[in-house]
């Protein structure tokens, strides 16, 4: 995995809810592909995932309150159909070639809006959309 300077983009603002069945194998596809940090914090009885987020940057950063939360909080349950979660980052290019670099191809290309962004969506390990947008 890239460290967070590598990397070439961040996340600007950011806090939605992402369900998964799977966290182990959602939490690996975020660290993987988007080169993201993360951790599971909480566990039922029988070792299953059920709460765990994943961030741009590393968590010490949040701890020490150097930069605000701008993660995904996951939770075991069904994934969305559809898009998951809109974020707004900076260095969208760079992201997407990431992506492709790291393997994954079910990114699309570029596209202007007409509300004054670039976009493209990935599609992640569950099925569910992310749109990632930078204001042009």
């Amino acid at each position: 995995m890239q460290n967070y300077v590598e990397r070439g983009y961040y996340v600007k603002e950011n806090s939605p809810v992402y369900f998964t069945r799977d966290m182990e194998r959602t939490h690996k596809w975020f660290r993987d592909v988007l080169g993201w940090y993360g951790d599971i914090a909480g566990r039922d009885e029988d070792g299953t995932p059920h709460y765990g987020c994943v961030t741009d940057c590393p968590g010490e950063l949040i701890v020490a309150q150097l930069t605000p939360f701008r993660g995904i909080h996951m939770f075991r349950g069904e994934p969305t159909k559809g898009v998951a979660c809109f974020i707004r980052v900076q260095g969208l290019e760079r992201l997407r070639q990431l992506v492709l670099d790291n393997g994954w191809e079910q990114i699309t290309e570029i596209k202007p809006q007409p509300w004054g962004a670039d976009e493209c969506q990935v599609t992640t390990v569950d099925g569910s959309r992310i749109r990632f947008f930078e204001i042009t």
